[in-house]
C-alpha cells in the first residue's frame, strides 16, 4: 500500500472526532475559551439539542481582526508557546485545536471585536473551507455559531440522541463548568426556553443553585489543606447517598474532571455511613500548582495525573472525614401513609407500619352489634404453634422441628417479592398501575438517553415513563407491586435510570432484568424497623415454605439462622 499525506480537511476531521463527540462537546470546548478570554457573562442558544445550532457568546476580551484567520487554523493558540509551558498550564484551554476541528464538521461563524477596536470582524468555515474575514458591527466580545452538525459526516451524525437527551447533556456541561467559575454569569436557552440561568455568585450560592434547594441542611463544607495545595467544597451526608457516582463533582484549578483516585479518597471517607453500593453527593474543589498537575494526557481534557497522587488522596480523604466526624448520623425511620389494596382474588397482606384511621370504637361496637361473623379463618402456623416473636422490629423467632429459627424479616421478604416478581414476568410483562397524578422527576442526560435506550425492558416491567423536557421525565405507570408496597415513584424511577445509564450496568436486557428486579425487590420488601401484625407474621413465614431459595435474599444474604436443639442443651448443660 502507498503511504500518502493525508489533506488538511481530513486531518482536521479526524481530530474532531476525538474533540467533537456530540453538540456538548463543543459547547464545553466554546465556554472554556471563554472564561479563558476573561469574560464575566456567557449566553449558550441551542436549536434542536445543538445539531442545527449552538451558538456561544461571552464578553471577554476579543480577538483581533489580523488573528481571526489563525484562530480558525489547527493548533494556533495563544494560551502556550514553548514546550516548557506544557508543564505549568493553567488555562482551560491551550491546544489551539477546537475551531478547526469544529469548522471542519460544520458550518462555523466566529465573530470578535476587541474594547479598543473601531469594528468587529466576521469569518466564517463551510467544512473545513474559509471565507475571507469581513467587518461587522458587534459589541465586544466573542461570539461563535456552528450550524449543521456532522453535515458532511452523516454518519457520525446518526449517533446523536434525541433533542432533549442532547440538550440534557449541554445542561450537565453548563453545570459543571458554571460550578467552578461562579464570577461568570451563565444563560443556557433551548429554542425560546430558558433552561438555566446562574448570575454572578458566590461558590457556595452557585454550588446550591446546581445541587437545588431541596438538599439545604444536607451539604457540610469542606475546607482543608496540605503541603501547598487547598481544597474547598460541599459534601453532602449519608441520608442523601445516591446508587451511583454520577453526583460527585470534582474541580482542579477550576477544570471539571473524573479521577477515580479522587472518588475512592472520597468514598472511603464515608466508610460505614453508606452501604458500600452507595455513593455520596459532593462537590469538590481543589487549587495546586500547575506544575504538579497535568491536563495533557486526555483528548478532552476530562481527565488529569497528578505528581503527588497520594497527597491529593489524602488531603481529600482527611478533610471530608473530619467534616463527617463533626456530627453523628443516626438515620430516622418515618413510616410513610399507606393505603390498602385489593384484587379480585381477595385481600392483600400488608407488610410494615400501616396508618390507623381513627374512628369511635363504642359507635362501631354498636353498628357491628347482633350481626352473625363467621368465624376467623386459623392463621397459618408452624408445627402447629402460633408463637412468633418480633425482635426490635427487625428479626422474627418461631421453631420448627430442629430447633430455634431466627428470621431477618427484610431479607425474607425481599426473596418473597423477587421470587413473585420473577414469576409474574415468565408469564410476560408485569401488571402496571396508573398513577392518578403523573410523577415528574428532573433527569439528567445519561437517565434521558437510559429511557430511550432501554424502553423495551422498562415495558416488560410495567412502567410508563417519557421525557417532558430537555431535563425533565413524567413517570405515568408503575407496577402494580411497587404501587400497593406504597413505593416512592420517583425516587425508584430516577435511581432505576441511574442504573441502567451506568457503564457498568448488563448490556443484556436478561442480565439486566435480573438486577433491577433485585432492585425493585429490595425497594418493596419490609424493612428493618417495620412493626409486624401476628397476620403479617404468620403470612410471611408461610410465604417462606413456598418460595425458592427462601434460606438467602437476593443479594446472598442468609434470611435465616437456626440454633439447634443440641446447641441450646449444650449451652444450658443438658448434654
Amino acid at each position: 500500500m502507498t503511504i500518502r499525506k493525508l489533506p488538511t480537511v481530513l486531518i482536521n476531521q479526524i481530530a474532531a472526532g476525538e474533540v467533537v463527540e456530540r453538540p456538548a462537546s463543543i459547547v464545553k470546548e466554546l465556554i472554556e475559551n471563554s472564561i479563558d478570554a476573561g469574560c464575566s457573562k456567557i449566553e449558550i442558544q441551542l436549536d434542536h439539542g445543538g445539531k442545527d445550532l449552538i451558538r456561544v457568546c461571552d464578553n471577554g476580551c476579543g480577538i483581533a481582526s489580523e488573528e481571526l484567520e489563525l484562530a480558525i487554523t489547527p493548533h494556533a493558540t495563544s494560551k502556550i508557546s514553548e514546550e516548557a509551558d506544557l508543564s505549568a498550564i493553567a488555562s482551560l484551554g491551550f491546544r489551539g485545536e477546537a475551531l478547526a476541528s469544529i469548522g471542519s464538521i460544520s458550518h462555523l461563524s466566529l465573530t470578535s471585536r476587541r474594547k479598543d477596536d473601531v469594528a468587529g470582524t466576521q469569518i466564517e468555515v463551510d467544512g473545513g473551507t474559509s471565507a475571507p474575514p469581513k467587518p461587522i458591527a458587534v459589541s465586544t466580545g466573542t461570539t461563535v455559531e456552528v450550524r449543521r452538525l456532522f453535515f458532511n459526516t452523516p454518519a457520525r451524525r446518526k449517533f446523536l440522541k434525541s433533542d432533549g437527551a442532547e440538550t440534557t447533556r449541554v445542561r450537565d456541561v453548563v453545570q459543571r463548568l458554571a460550578a467552578s467559575h461562579h464570577d461568570v454569569s451563565f444563560v443556557l436557552k433551548s429554542g425560546d426556553r430558558t433552561i438555566l440561568d446562574y448570575p454572578q455568585a458566590t461558590s457556595k450560592e452557585r454550588i446550591m443553585s446546581i445541587f437545588g434547594g431541596e438538599l439545604e441542611g444536607e451539604l457540610i463544607e469542606l475546607n482543608g489543606s496540605i503541603e501547598g495545595m487547598t481544597l474547598w467544597g460541599l459534601v453532602g451526608t449519608p441520608s442523601i447517598a445516591r446508587p451511583t457516582s454520577k453526583h460527585i463533582r470534582l474541580h482542579v484549578n477550576g477544570r471539571a474532571i473524573r479521577d477515580s483516585s479522587i472518588s475512592h479518597a472520597l468514598k472511603e471517607a464515608f466508610r460505614g455511613l453508606i452501604e458500600q453500593k452507595r455513593w455520596p453527593t459532593a462537590a469538590i474543589f481543589l487549587e495546586i500548582n500547575p506544575a504538579l498537575v497535568d491536563v495533557n494526557v486526555h483528548p478532552q481534557k476530562s481527565e488529569v495525573r497528578f505528581r503527588n497522587r497520594d497527597t491529593v488522596w489524602r488531603l481529600v480523604n482527611k478533610t471530608v472525614a473530619s467534616a463527617l466526624a463533626t456530627k453523628e448520623y443516626i438515620p430516622v425511620y418515618q413510616p410513610s401513609k399507606e393505603t390498602k389494596f385489593s384484587h379480585a382474588g381477595g385481600s392483600q397482606a400488608e407488610f410494615g407500619a400501616v396508618s390507623t384511621p381513627s374512628f369511635n370504637v363504642y359507635e362501631a361496637r354498636q353498628a357491628v352489634a347482633g350481626i352473625d361473623l363467621p368465624m376467623a379463618t386459623p392463621l397459618p402456623t408452624i408445627l402447629g404453634s402460633d408463637a412468633v416473636l418480633q425482635v426490635h422490629k427487625c428479626f422474627l423467632v418461631t421453631q420448627d422441628e430442629r430447633g430455634l429459627l431466627i428470621i431477618d424479616q427484610h431479607a425474607l421478604h425481599e426473596r418473597v417479592m423477587f421470587e413473585e416478581f420473577m414469576q409474574r414476568l415468565s408469564s410476560g410483562c408485569l401488571e402496571s398501575q396508573r398513577l392518578l397524578v403523573p410523577d415528574a422527576i428532573d433527569a439528567d442526560a445519561g437517565q434521558i438517553e437510559a429511557l430511550e435506550t432501554h424502553e423495551s425492558l422498562l415495558d416488560r416491567l410495567g412502567i410508563e415513563a417519557s421525557a417532558s423536557g430537555p431535563a425533565s421525565i413524567s413517570v405515568y405507570a408503575l407496577p402494580t407491586l411497587l404501587v400497593s408496597r406504597n413505593v416512592d415513584g420517583a425516587t425508584f424511577i430516577r435511581e432505576l435510570l441511574e442504573k441502567l445509564g451506568d457503564s457498568d450496568f448488563p448490556s443484556s436486557e436478561e442480565e439486566a432484568l435480573a438486577e433491577i428486579v433485585d432492585m425493585m425487590s429490595c425497594k418493596a420488601a419490609i424493612k428493618a424497623g417495620d412493626q409486624l401484625s401476628h397476620r403479617e407474621l404468620c403470612d410471611l413465614l408461610k410465604k417462606r415454605q413456598e418460595v425458592e431459595r427462601s434460606g438467602s435474599c437476593p443479594h446472598g444474604r442468609p434470611t435465616t439462622m437456626r440454633l439447634s436443639i443440641e446447641e441450646l442443651e449444650q449451652r444450658f448443660g443438658r448434654r
